[in-house]
């Protein structure tokens, strides 16, 4: 029987467990959240295509297996590069060919790259309670320059874990992004999961 790990992923506490826990996942990660209808990948790249040419350059941060560059992909992107800090995953990623490249993302410096090298930034999933920490968006929303976009998804499990909406809150009160897109439904509904995805423009 094919272990499952998504009930893990919220009682999982350090950086290391964390990356332990993708590892031992990689292998399964699509077949699982599959079973459950993960439905935020698509509905990420569903609200960025309304804000973006789909030639534009995009980093998918934290692409995990390439799930989310897919989805990207089948909206109708053309170029995606993806970062990802567990190799297991990257190299599934590897294997879908939505990328036009990939990187092994450093946890010390995640956006380690010239601000405004990318047009958006999505973050699927990955900006999340059982995931990375809430100050990922604002270090996010600065490796853009002004009018880039980033769109991210936050389950019910960070919506709930107050740091994460406060994340929002403050980037929008301090005027570091302006909200272009936030919509809640589907994230995985035979568990009766949701999530927000939303859209931020920097400014």
């Amino acid at each position: 029987m094919t272990p499952k790990f998504f009930d893990r992923a919220y009682g999982t506490e350090g950086q290391e467990a964390t990356n332990q826990l993708y590892i031992d996942w990689a292998d399964s990660y699509d077949e699982e959240v599959g079973s459950y209808g993960y439905a935020s990948p698509r509905r990420c790249a569903e609200a960025l295509v309304q804000f973006l040419p789909k030639d534009a350059e995009i980093l998918d941060f934290g692409c995990g297996t390439g799930l989310s560059g897919k989805a990207l992909r089948s909206v109708g992107f053309t170029t995606i590069d993806g970062s990802e800090i567990v190799p297991e995953m990257l190299e599934k990623a590897r294997a879908i060919g939505a990328y036009r490249a990939l990187y092994e993302g450093d946890i010390e410096h995640p956006f380690d790259f010239d601000p405004g090298a990318y047009a958006a930034i999505t973050a699927v999933g990955v900006i999340s309670s059982g995931a990375g920490p809430a100050s990922l968006l604002r270090e996010g929303l600065l490796a853009l320059k002004k009018d880039g976009l980033i769109c991210f998804s936050y389950n019910d499990h960070a919506l709930e874990d107050p740091p994460y909406p406060q994340a929002v809150e403050d980037v929008l009160a301090d005027g570091l992004a302006e909200q272009l897109f936030c919509e809640y439904g589907d994230h995985l509904p035979t568990k009766n999961v949701g999530s927000n995805v939303y859209v931020l423009k920097r400014l």
